[in-house]
């Protein structure tokens, strides 16, 4: 009988431990849904703010030489780089988002079985 009830102790044990398991998995889950919400928000202003990569104006009459020419240069590598964030980045991060999403509800399935698998030996011990 004292085998028995040890490994009842053992089950609630592990039912524990695999409890905070899913408890730090569902905070996991709960930031990034919540990042993905907010780069998705973000994601739709970003079109809009690429007009300032060309703020100021810079014409001829205001600026004008090799300096000019350099500055003119590095806004046209932003753009670049905006129009990769815009069009590839962002996506990326979003898909990354939604594996590591699926990822931890599927462990978090895996884990809720196991909790009732074991707290289904627990009541088959008790019931014997």
């Amino acid at each position: 009988m004292k085998d028995q009830d040890y490994l009842i102790d053992q089950l609630y044990s592990d039912i524990s431990i695999i409890s905070d398991q899913m408890h730090q998995n569902r905070e996991k889950l709960a930031r990034l849904k919540r990042s993905h919400q907010n780069i998705t928000d973000k994601k739709e202003e970003f079109p809009s703010n690429k007009r300032l990569i060309d703020e100021p104006q810079l014409t001829s009459s205001v600026w004008a030489g090799k300096h000019s020419n350099k500055f003119l240069d590095i806004r046209n590598d932003i753009e670049t780089a905006y129009f990769r964030i815009e069009s590839h980045d962002i996506e990326r991060l979003l898909e990354n988002i939604e594996e590591k999403i699926s990822y931890f509800e599927a462990v978090n399935q895996t884990l809720t079985n196991s909790i009732s698998s074991k707290r289904e030996i627990i009541s088959q011990f008790r019931s014997s």
